[in-house]
């Protein structure tokens, strides 16, 4: 369905008027003179943004170094705080006007002249110049060099609220502007603050991350006054090539590892028309040689249906059986052909495992107490744990709707089980219940993990551009600003990781000899097929080195 102007302003478009509720908390409407207002207001600033086009094309890079800035877990007395960022030599570009304040307002300038906030008139510039406080709340504002050279924002508040703080805030990907995500804190941490971190795509790196950060009292009014105080290019794509080494960056990879003997790396030039595509539009595996591409017949494992017949043929032999009801909905399950619980909602996940020379069983019910009102209503489903030879309840409430099946493995004959808590943190509990570990992330079309397995006695879950081993961050540990596509290779582990402005490529323990500049990663749907692929003993990826694209084979023999 496509709307047009007229539709979007008259109200007729369904969206609009979901927003207005969700923004507003009520829906409004907008007078004749109202419309037409904002009708030449729109037809202006389509004027302005046409013939600053080329100015937003343009795109600058920082060759100066900085500082770490130091952050702490206590929103309002302890702060996220950043230290100075060196101003970077940039582009003469127009300026425009800060919002206009109130006259209870004053107008705060970034000291680098990117943007503008309006802050209560009364608050007093604390020590910090980027942190003002007043008897009812706080303003702070600040840029995060360390977070340069993460390409995703959304990697950057799932680091903040992992890494840089404990406990403290939940992450929202539904910020206030294009590339921008919000850290909220959670309901027990005092005062109640937000910070959005926010992507300037058209600052040299040091200054590309900046944040803002208030009482939850004052942060949506203050971040209505935003202003951009130079032209912003909404496209703009990182350079990494074109970014220094910072000093721990150079030690890093002049101490990589010899490449072991097993392991050949074999690179494929894509052909000058590819080199000037963006993998961000186009399918590239047209102009790779297909020598070179993995013959992915067999390669897609077998679907097993999820079914009422094919649940039973797998837990019957535990002594359950799942019944469906008189009209299929809902279902029934007995253990040793004794009803043991009624009224589960949906199919569940079975998950087995041998160990200790024995078969195990978990999967996760969810029942409905009464049928005749609503699943999520308080106090009307519960979940139950189901073992080999146990039932228990698990929570006395539903599922989180963005993650309803709990995933189960076992590790050392322990049962761990990965679920959903609140505030989207991603949990792992043991059979008790007791939570082992706890991973704040977001949820935008779904939950972004990427795996959870074992290997060699140790549980892994994968995460956006996160991997976690027994419960540490590998980022943290590492100090890499992103790893991802964790795979097993004979039985050892592989993946890749970003240091810097390079990323490169792990195997059993060892930091290959290789590196790019970027590596495609993370795309769904069709551009899914630019992802890297693990395809028997290889993993098959595109690779960007010094603005040339590969495509790139790593073979382990």
């Amino acid at each position: 369905m496509f709307l047009g102007l007229a539709d979007f302003m008259s109200g007729r478009n369904p969206l609009v008027a979901e927003w207005q509720k969700v923004k507003f908390g009520i829906p409004f409407t907008i007078g004749e003179n109202m419309k037409k207002i904002l009708l030449m207001s729109i037809c202006i600033m389509i004027t302005i943004s046409l013939c600053s086009c080329d100015l937003q094309k343009t795109r600058s890079f920082s060759t100066t170094s900085s500082t770490s800035p130091t952050r702490s877990t206590t929103p309002g007395s302890e702060k996220i705080t950043a230290s100075p960022v060196p101003t970077g030599s940039l582009t003469p570009l127009p300026s425009f006007i800060p919002s206009t304040p109130a006259s209870d307002e004053q107008v705060y300038l970034d000291p680098e002249g990117w943007y503008s906030v309006n802050i209560p008139a009364d608050w007093q510039n604390r020590g910090n110049p980027n942190i003002f406080s007043g008897e009812n709340g706080f303003f702070e504002t600040g840029y995060l060099p360390e977070m340069m050279f993460i390409d995703y924002y959304l990697v950057i508040c799932q680091w903040m609220a992992n890494i840089s703080t404990k406990n403290t805030y939940s992450v929202s990907w539904l910020g206030n502007f294009r590339e921008s995500c919000q850290l909220v804190t959670l309901p027990e941490v005092t005062p109640a603050a937000v910070v959005e971190v926010i992507v300037n795509p058209s600052a040299d790196f040091a200054q590309r991350i900046f944040y803002l950060k208030a009482d939850a009292d004052h942060f949506s009014k203050m971040v209505s006054t935003f202003t951009w105080l130079q032209p912003i290019a909404e496209d703009g794509e990182l350079s990494y090539q074109t970014a220094p080494l910072r000093a721990e960056d150079i030690s890093f990879w002049e101490n990589t590892a010899p490449m072991p003997p097993e392991v050949t790396v074999t690179e494929y030039k894509l052909p000058e028309e590819a080199q000037d595509k963006s993998p961000t539009e186009e399918i590239f595996t047209e102009y790779v040689p297909a020598e070179a591409l993995p013959d992915r017949k067999g390669t897609g494992g077998t679907y097993i249906q999820k079914t009422l017949e094919n649940i039973n043929e797998v837990i019957m032999p535990f002594g359950y059986e799942l019944r469906a009801g008189p009209e299929s909905y809902p279902y029934d399950l007995y253990q040793d052909g004794i009803l043991a619980l009624k009224n589960i909602s949906r199919l569940p996940d079975i998950y087995t495992n041998v160990s200790s020379g024995s078969e195990k069983l978990s999967f996760i019910v969810h029942t409905v107490n009464n049928l005749d009102k609503p699943f999520y209503e308080k106090g009307n489903a519960a979940s139950y744990l189901v073992q080999s030879d146990s039932i228990n309840l698990w929570e006395d409430k539903p599922p989180n709707p963005m993650l309803t099946e709990g995933r189960s493995i076992w590790v050392e004959d322990e049962l761990l089980i990965l679920g959903l808590g609140d505030h989207t943190a991603l949990q792992v509990r043991n059979a008790n219940h007791d939570l082992l570990f706890s991973f704040f992330t977001y949820f935008g079309t779904h939950i972004p993990i990427n795996k959870y397995l074992v290997w060699d006695d140790h549980w892994i879950l994968g995460v956006s551009d996160f991997i976690i081993m027994d419960g540490q961050i590998l980022n943290e540990i590492l100090g890499f600003e992103e790893v991802y596509n964790w795979y097993l290779i004979d039985d050892k582990p592989f993946y890749f990781f970003r240091k810097g402005p390079r990323t490169g490529i792990s195997y059993d323990g060892q930091f290959l000899p290789v590196h790019y500049h970027e590596i495609i990663h993370g795309y769904c749907c069709g551009l899914a097929l630019n992802n890297p692929i693990n395809h028997e003993n290889s993993v098959r990826f595109f690779g960007n080195r010094d603005g040339t694209w590969y495509y790139v084979v790593v073979e382990i023999n």
